[in-house]
């Protein structure tokens, strides 16, 4: 059976309708999520439906050119060029435009560095560390969804090449081995939750091609073990509830196991039931409107997020029900004009492969240069009012441990700060917490260095560092072996201790797993107090970082958005100072009395009798909605310094 599109490959396999179903149901979901995480609240896996699909289509292609002796990389990677970069380009040339009428300095400089990353398929190592892919400040960059292109072709970079040799020299050591293939990504995934790295393992290959893997396998599987019958009409039930309940509602992560991994035995099922007859389910799957979705899922997918956040961008606010329906549309007519006169023309075998190469040389060549553009000229900054480029400035500029600097210690990682051996047991100083310590590290690295004082920053992974209480059970876990891990180091004097506060507010648990009331902060006081004592037992100075104000939305962003474009300024630039002693007075008078310890505020930098500030000389003290902009860190050396000198 052909194609009813006359793609470039459907002469190698035969059109399955439910095929292009599972694509809309994974788009669909997608974009529900994108506009209301409410909505499904696990409708990004949908991303994962993806993955198994384009690894079962790619592997039947391949596996069947393998063995009839057809196989080609030149052809192959050809097909891959007629199937992504006309419509991506078209896309990137399309969002260009937009992102120059509309995005700040700095968003439009991320908007640069983020195309390049785009067309070197790279945008998923990119975004690993730009980005949150959860965060409010994701929802400011239009080509965040493209990081899923990235890990695809970097898959492709090596997979063709391994199953032409295994279908040559090693036939039926083909499905074992992409099965074990498979499992070892699987395992990396869950080894990179389980020491903290949740960002690398959502958007890099090695911990999701297990995903690609699982639908190779479905199309290696071996003709006795293809589902057949009642067995095919069982799994076809089991694959759809498992999808369902993945996107509708996400099984709660159990330690370092993917939530994913529902949603993608769930497709597997699905892909394997309808591989020679279709059970109910699967022709369910297969209708003529969902089937249509399918075929332009791929615009369909590239177009939804730029209409989403170009709309909330301008808007600086979360779309209505009326301005969804009207994103909607427009994303769905954009997606049917590239795939009817884009995707199909270019993926037709009608047009020569020359042309379809040099016209996507072309075509990225350009967008580089214009990226390179918006990179050098610091993204226009001529366009905007001075007050907002300012404030915009600080977007994203929060300190993150660069790659190179991390290092293994235990269980989990660490970040070397002037450690120039990188061996953790020559540090003498530690800066232990979250990123609420991390964000401070710049500032306590140049502290270190002027001392002579190397140091490792030991995150908490979105934890406390506290052992006796803790935000979650799990936390509890991290903050003992990262107590166990600094035990060993003979040569550390100093453990710095920074936190998010706030924290505490949604509520705490103990080392049982049981709710335990932080009225005034008392638990929070109590947990510190008992890992303060354990430090000092262990023969460590400490120095405390206290609590700022912050202000709980991305005010770098939203607020430079509103300046320039006219919106009125309706949330608060700063916290009453009498509001800031109601939440935390009683921790700080309590960690000042102490004669034991540093305490170093950073309050007193921001607030004065009257109030704290968010914005102080005409720029945003944070990065986002609680981090501070690194640009700013030097107004807290002073303090951190006398903290360090006056250690009791």
């Amino acid at each position: 059976m052909h194609t009813r599109v006359g793609s470039a490959d459907s002469h190698l396999i035969g059109y399955r309708a439910d095929v292009d179903g599972l694509r809309a149901i994974a788009v669909i979901s997608v974009i529900a999520f994108h506009l209301s995480r409410s909505w499904l609240p696990g409708g990004y896996l949908g991303v994962d439906i993806f993955f198994v699909l384009s690894g079962y289509l790619i592997t039947l292609i391949l596996w069947r050119e393998a063995l009839k002796g057809q196989f080609s990389i030149l052809r192959f990677y050809e097909r891959r060029i007629r199937r992504i970069m006309p419509a991506l380009l078209l896309l990137l040339f399309s969002t260009t435009m937009a992102a120059i009428v509309l995005l700040l300095p700095a968003d439009l400089i991320g908007y640069g560095k983020s195309m390049l990353a785009t067309l070197g398929f790279v945008a998923n190592v990119y975004f690993w560390r730009d980005t949150d892919y959860f965060s409010r400040a994701a929802e400011a960059k239009p080509l965040l969804h493209v990081w899923s292109l990235g890990v695809e072709e970097q898959f492709y970079i090596i997979f063709p090449l391994l199953i032409a040799a295994f279908a040559r020299f090693w036939p039926r050591a083909t499905f074992p081995a992409i099965a074990l293939l498979t499992l070892v990504s699987l395992a990396a995934n869950c080894l990179a939750l389980k020491i903290g790295g949740a960002s690398p393992a959502f958007f890099l290959l090695p911990t999701r091609a297990w995903e690609l893997g699982a639908g190779a396998m479905i199309a290696l599987l071996p003709a006795s073990l293809i589902p057949r019958g009642t067995v095919a009409r069982l799994l076809g039930a089991i694959g759809a509830i498992a999808v369902l309940i993945g996107i509708v509602s996400p099984l709660p992560t159990y330690g370092s196991v993917p939530v994913a991994l529902p949603v993608v035995i769930g497709a597997m099922f699905l892909i394997a039931a309808g591989q020679v007859v279709q059970p109910p389910v699967n022709r369910l799957v297969a209708t003529p409107p969902l089937a249509f979705v399918g075929l332009i899922s791929y615009s369909l997918y590239l177009w939804h997020w730029p209409f989403i956040v170009f709309s909330q961008y301008y808007l600086v606010r979360d779309l209505n029900l009326g301005e969804m329906m009207i994103a909607v549309a427009g994303m769905t007519a954009c997606a049917i004009v590239s795939w009817r006169y884009v995707e199909r023309p270019f993926r037709s075998r009608a047009m020569p492969a020359r042309t379809v190469c040099l016209a996507a040389g072309v075509g990225a060549g350009v967008l580089a240069m214009i990226a390179s553009a918006l990179i050098w000229s610091n993204g226009l900054p001529g366009r905007m009012g001075g007050e907002a480029a300012a404030i915009n400035a600080a977007v994203g500029t929060n300190y993150r441990c660069p790659v190179p600097n991390y290092l293994r210690m235990g269980q989990s990682r660490a970040c070397v700060l002037n450690l120039a051996s990188r061996n953790p047991s020559d540090a003498n100083v530690v800066l232990l917490g979250n990123s609420h310590a991390q964000m401070y590290a710049p500032v306590w690295e140049s502290i270190f260095v002027e001392r002579g004082l190397p140091g490792l920053l030991v995150p908490a992974n979105g934890c406390l560092p506290t052992v006796s209480v803790n935000i979650s059970r799990e936390c509890i876990d991290v903050a003992v072996a990262n107590l166990i891990e600094l035990g060993k180091l003979s040569n550390v004097k100093t453990v710095i201790l920074g936190l998010t506060w706030a924290h505490a507010e949604n509520g705490l648990v103990d080392a049982n797993g049981k709710t335990v009331d932080n009225g005034d902060d008392a638990e929070l006081v109590r947990g510190l107090d008992d890992l303060i004592g354990r430090l000092l037992g262990f023969g460590k100075k400490v120095v405390l970082i206290g609590p700022i104000a912050y202000p709980g939305w991305d005010l770098p962003s939203e607020l430079s958005r509103d300046l320039a474009f006219g919106w009125p300024l309706e949330k608060p630039t700063y916290l009453s100072a009498e509001e800031f002693q109601q939440q935390y007075g009683a921790a700080i008078q309590h960690f000042e009395a102490r004669r034991d310890i540093g305490f170093a505020r950073p309050d007193t930098v921001l607030c004065d009798a009257s109030r704290c500030d968010y914005v102080l000389d005409g720029r945003s003290i944070f990065a986002d909605a609680s981090h501070i902009a690194q640009a700013e860190l030097f107004r807290f050396r002073s303090i951190f310094t006398e903290a360090l000198a006056t250690q009791r």
